[in-house]
């Protein structure tokens, strides 16, 4: 079973990240848009491909890492100097984004509800 974790903003994520990496299992991220207090996000390509990536989780490896991250506010996202797209291991350019961690796998906007697309970002193993 892919053990499941939400945080919200950089410091939680990062924070996170550092204590799972020691795990020897596979880390998949999904960066998408804040959510409001009814649960509706301000991107409208998270609220497309959120539902795809969740059902496409049957086909991570048993024991590996979701981390989905809230990056918060819109503002915060579109300045340029937010820490999400600053970070090397990161490099946000778009919203909603879906990567492997620390591999340069990855899926990007629209990208990331296609099913088949997806799928594969979670069966690859190589």
């Amino acid at each position: 079973m892919v053990l499941q974790h939400n945080v919200k903003g950089y410091e939680e994520f990062t924070k996170l990240v550092d204590e799972l990496e020691g795990s020897g299992q596979p880390i998949h991220v999904l960066f998408s848009g804040g959510k409001d207090e009814n649960g509706a996000s301000w991107c409208p390509y998270c609220v497309k491909a959120e539902p795809v990536i969740h059902d496409a989780l049957s086909k991570a490896p048993e024991k590996s890492h979701f981390v989905h991250v809230d990056v918060v506010e819109r503002a915060y996202w579109k300045d340029l100097s937010c820490p999400f797209r600053r970070d090397p291991n990161t490099h946000l350019v778009f919203l909603p984004t879906l990567l492997r961690w620390k591999s340069p796998q990855r899926l990007d906007g629209e990208r990331c509800s296609n099913k088949e697309l997806v799928e594969m970002m979670f069966e690859d193993e190589d």
